[in-house]
């Protein structure tokens, strides 16, 4: 992120670069409560919802995995294709 300042006002982008990780990740938290506290005004995207009918519709015959067992096989999807990429 390439932070820069407007007059004497720090950007949101500079701001944001000034954060240590904690206090990112602590503010990715803060906006994310006050998003899903007005979930009413949130709209899905169409495809959104096709793509669920369709999962509900064909499900997986794959076994169901535990949740680190998922997380590790979709961090393995993401590596090989940056690999290949």
């Amino acid at each position: 992120m390439n932070g820069y300042v407007v007059g004497n006002k720090m950007t949101l982008e500079t701001m944001i670069d000034n954060l240590s990780r904690e206090e990112k990740l602590a503010a990715m938290d803060l906006i994310w409560r006050d998003l899903a506290a007005d979930s009413q005004s949130f709209v899905s995207p169409e495809w959104h919802e096709t793509i669920i009918a369709d999962r509900l519709d064909n499900p997986s015959s794959r076994p169901a995995l535990r949740l680190a067992e998922a997380k590790a096989e979709i961090k393995d999807a993401i590596n090989a294709r940056r690999a290949s990429g």
